[in-house]
């Protein structure tokens, strides 16, 4: 297939791009999520369970769907990526593993951003999870982007639009029972002793515990100290009003709000290689940031005070009574 007709085309529009023109990480953006996509599209139709489970992924799903960038051309006004499969092969009707998944890939993306359809061939919440991470391009002045699969002489096409970057995260965050956004940084969880939970700290206000699935585990592990928006069905103090818990439906990192709520992060120096090794008082010391003190007098007046508070007397009062108690047994 030549280069001016490739297997696989990629157009964008909208005032991000122009022509033949495309910003570095607007790009590594959608390329990084759309392997993504096809790759999970791939676990699933293998007839795994979960395709944000981790681990190592099988090593023909990754070969299948490894492709090339042979093409930066402009539209009017748009930029188009074309791409060819990285090891060519000849296509066989149901032979190949890495056309079928990019055909259900983009016809379950044309799908998914309809109202009132079931979840196609290919697809589970993962799989969601991936284009929904590409449609935050229409957030930064994307305004639509087309797949075309030119695989059969009749070829394949996809749009994918800002409402349907809508639907799909209405598919992910489910019925809408009392959902909330909350934006925070996510500094705590916890995957073992009380279950599945974690904790997001807002820039204003209280931190907010958040509930999470056994199948969110590793989202959430990936996000553990960067700044989030949380959207989940809130449990709330019937008497304040306040939000007392967070069932998460969807976690999104805000990588344009890294700077808010820095101050939270961890300091001092990283714990040495085995989490198990029993560290010497000078490395526990430089871990936490704790430094000699330059001042013995600011050891000052702290407890035991210099003022008479009474406590010493009445410790004695109390051993005395102990002792009277005893004496009378």
């Amino acid at each position: 297939m030549s280069n001016t007709n490739p297997l696989l085309s990629i157009r964008l529009e909208g005032q991000a791009i122009g022509p033949a023109r495309i910003e570095v990480h607007h790009l590594m953006h959608l390329l990084g999520n759309f392997t993504n996509a096809l790759l999970r599209t791939g676990q699933v139709l293998q007839g795994e369970l979960a395709s944000t489970r981790k681990g190592p992924k099988g090593k023909s799903i990754k070969k299948e769907i490894d492709l090339d960038l042979v093409l930066l051309t402009h539209g009017s006004p748009a930029t188009v990526l074309g791409f060819e499969r990285h090891v060519q092969q000849s296509y066989l009707p149901g032979m190949d593993i890495g056309v079928e998944i990019l055909e259900k890939a983009l016809e379950g993306l044309r799908l998914v951003q309809q109202p009132d359809v079931a979840l196609p061939a290919g697809f589970d919440s993962g799989v969601l999870m991936a284009w929904r991470d590409i449609g935050f391009l229409f957030e930064v002045g994307f305004d639509k982007i087309t797949f075309t699969l030119n695989h059969r002489p009749q070829t394949q096409k996809s749009d994918y639009t800002p409402d349907g970057f809508k639907r799909i995260q209405e598919r992910i965050q489910g019925p809408q029972l009392n959902v909330r956004t909350i934006e925070g940084r996510l500094l705590m969880a916890d995957f073992k002793e009380h279950g599945t939970r974690c904790r997001v700290h807002p820039s204003v206000g209280e931190p907010v515990l958040c509930l999470f699935d056994e199948e969110q585990k590793d989202e959430v592990l990936e996000n553990i100290l960067y700044y989030v928006r949380i959207i989940g069905e809130a449990k709330e103090d019937p008497i304040t009003g306040k939000i007392s818990s967070i069932k998460i439906h969807d976690i999104q990192r805000l990588e344009n709000k890294e700077k808010e709520q820095s101050d939270l992060l961890p300091q001092g120096a990283p714990l040495p290689t085995d989490f198990w090794q029993s560290l010497s008082i000078e490395q526990l010391a430089e871990a936490q940031g704790v430094r000699p003190i330059a001042d013995i007098s600011a050891l000052f007046g702290t407890w035991p005070d210099d003022v008479n508070d009474g406590f010493e007397e009445a410790v004695r009062s109390l051993r005395l009574q102990s002792l009277a108690g005893r004496s009378n047994q």
